[in-house]
């Protein structure tokens, strides 16, 4: 399991104007790099004292992925600090697809041109409705399989906004604070916004064709593809993927002797081991499959994430698509 933490990341404003279109289309600040605790990620106010007033704020992030550019990328979720400061009942927001902050592997930083140019309101990130909490914890987002396919080009840009007006374009009708708050600071519970997922390297060759050629395997196009050929362990075991949601950086490989994996149900056992001898000690917590249910479990319709919940003995006791 892969993890990259933003190269650039910055949030861009506007001022407050009488003008929601001004306010939503034309820079006046920006804030590259910041390490403040509690900093605005994104926001959108409405105020009328003295007459009414806009004022809108946008969080950027640029990921260097260089390093697995050409791989097939899957299980791609982006990781952030918020805070107890988000306005209280927290808000919807909206991940979407960025071109700001430059390009290559170091980019460069956030300018206020780029506060709504840079930005394709058309393509969503987000696999769920995401939302961001009033509260000091850490917020996982599961991203789409567009996501998926631009971080295979061996970078990632995206935006944070907030959703219900500036994602929406919909003017404000009364006096609202939508903040969304996030800690940067790593000596304080904070950190870097970070990736995590799975990359595939197909090497330089499949079956003697160079896989720069390669446009489709099977009709299906190559850069969806997270495996030809699911791994086998020993004498018929077979591994697939499992997520902790409480360890969004934590994988764990386990095996079966189910062929596909993608046929596994309740009653059947899963093992820690290659040789598939040990079976895996659960608790009965749920995991998540990779993505919306991987190529290797049984995948759910939509957008769903397959959930199963494994016992003591290795049995798995539930298998189910659930939104999380």
């Amino acid at each position: 399991m892969a993890s990259v933490n933003a190269t650039k990341y910055g949030v861009a404003g506007s001022s407050f104007g009488s003008s929601w279109t001004t306010a939503r289309q034309t820079g006046n600040f920006v804030t590259n790099q910041p390490s403040t605790a509690n900093s605005t990620a994104l926001m959108v106010v409405r105020g009328s004292r003295g007459g009414v007033n806009y004022r809108i704020t946008r969080a950027f992030l640029a990921f260097d992925l260089s390093a697995y550019a050409g791989q097939t990328i899957s299980g791609l979720t982006l990781t952030f600090r918020q805070t107890s400061s988000t306005v209280a009942g927290g808000l919807v927001i909206a991940i979407l697809k960025s071109t700001a902050q430059g390009s290559g592997s170091t980019f460069s930083d956030l300018t206020t041109s780029e506060f709504y140019s840079a930005i394709d309101f058309s393509t969503d990130y987000q696999d769920f409705i995401p939302t961001m909490s009033s509260s000091n914890s850490t917020n996982i987002q599961i991203l789409t399989a567009a996501a998926n396919l631009d971080a295979s080009s061996g970078s990632l840009r995206l935006v944070m906004v907030q959703s219900q007006n500036d994602a929406n374009d919909v003017t404000p009708t009364s006096d609202q604070n939508e903040n969304g708050n996030w800690n940067l600071d790593t000596s304080s519970n904070g950190f870097i916004p970070f990736l995590t997922f799975i990359a595939t390297d197909w090497g330089k060759e499949v079956n003697g064709v160079s896989v720069g050629a390669i446009e489709k395997v099977n009709g299906v196009v190559r850069n969806t593809i997270e495996a030809i050929n699911i791994f086998t362990g020993v004498d018929g075991c077979y591994s697939f993927l499992l997520q902790d949601p409480d360890n969004p950086s934590g994988w764990l490989t386990l095996y079966t002797s189910v062929n596909p994996p993608s046929s596994l149900d309740v009653d059947d056992v899963v093992y820690t081991s290659k040789d598939c001898t040990n079976p895996y000690v659960g608790d009965d917590a749920d995991f998540l499959t990779v993505g919306a249910g991987g190529p290797q479990l049984p995948a759910c319709g939509g957008s769903d994430p397959t959930v199963m919940t494994i016992n003591e003995d290795g049995e798995i006791t539930d298998i189910q698509c659930a939104p999380i």
